[in-house]
């Protein structure tokens, strides 16, 4: 019997402006058929590295969405990396460990002992190419959540995709099981692909809790940086869905076969899922029932 879990609740309101003006986030995300055996298989990892997950938190939930129609071991490994980037933005402090254990350092406390058991998974099926890129987010994550400084419409994108975890987005290919091929992953639809996902669900994230731009916006301020905010959202999901359309002339560009071509637009299908699944995800959350 289980007991203490977070089931869905039949689907969360989502705010009208922002439904009224993008049908793109109005439709809902299908779930992950073993949603429940995510939901167990996540908690039992969390405990047994020192982590004390809260079943209420359902990291499950927004992996069942962004992984609906992949097995079940992508979703729980996707879930599970939920639960550690949580905690690594509660306590940015334990970078300098996490670094040496990723360098082959033995890991000290919970939050490195889960970082080593995640990164023995997902970093031997990787290149050193996507290993040094996770790094080098986890690097821009942790120097973020340590500036407070107040920054501009113009300088908040890539602080708050920096804030919120670039590094998470890099893990859908570790957890998808492909690694997307340089040529196509540094070219501009690409990019713009996975920063206007990121953007999205950074946005989403300011809407639905009232912090980031929401809340340090200079100006505009109160209803007008949330009218901000969701034209932003408007604009940038706009821009994912014209981005994600030209994935397929870049692939065939560059001659890949079509297993590997199959894999690639699979990831970009994923991005595309991710900003709706997280701000379900939100809106579900016991955090923001106010929102419903």
């Amino acid at each position: 019997m289980r007991t203490g879990v977070h089931r869905p609740t039949g689907g969360a309101a989502l705010p009208a402006p922002l439904t009224e003006r993008l049908a793109a986030m109005a439709a809902p995300c299908p779930m992950h058929p073993s949603m429940y055996q995510i939901e167990a298989a996540v908690i039992e990892w969390s405990r047994g590295v020192g982590l004390e997950a809260d079943p209420g938190a359902g990291a499950h939930l927004l992996a069942g969405r962004a992984f609906a129609r992949y097995g079940m071991g992508t979703a729980t490994l996707f879930a599970r990396w939920l639960i550690w980037t949580s905690r690594f933005r509660e306590k940015p402090s334990a970078f300098a460990g996490v670094l040496a254990v990723a360098g082959g350092g033995e890991p000290g406390p919970p939050l490195e002992r889960a970082f080593a058991d995640l990164w023995r998974v997902c970093a031997p099926g990787m290149g050193d190419g996507w290993r040094e890129r996770f790094l080098a987010g986890l690097a821009a994550q942790h120097a973020a959540l340590l500036d407070t400084v107040a920054p501009s419409a113009e300088d908040y994108p890539p602080l708050g995709r920096a804030r919120f975890g670039r590094c998470l987005f890099d893990l859908v290919e570790p957890c998808t099981g492909v690694e997307v091929p340089a040529p196509v992953r540094e070219s501009a639809q690409w990019r713009a692909v996975v920063e206007a996902s990121a953007d999205v669900a950074v946005w989403c994230d300011d809407l639905a809790s009232g912090r980031g731009y929401v809340a340090t916006a200079p100006v505009p301020r109160g209803e007008a940086a949330e009218q901000w905010v969701i034209d932003r959202v408007v604009a940038r999901m706009e821009e994912l869905w014209t981005a994600a359309r030209a994935i397929p002339v870049v692939v065939e560009r560059h001659g890949l076969d079509f297993a590997a071509s199959r894999e690639v637009i699979q990831v970009a299908c994923a991005f595309l899922t991710i900003p709706r699944a997280y701000l379900e995800w939100l809106l579900e959350s016991p955090r923001y029932r106010h929102l419903r």
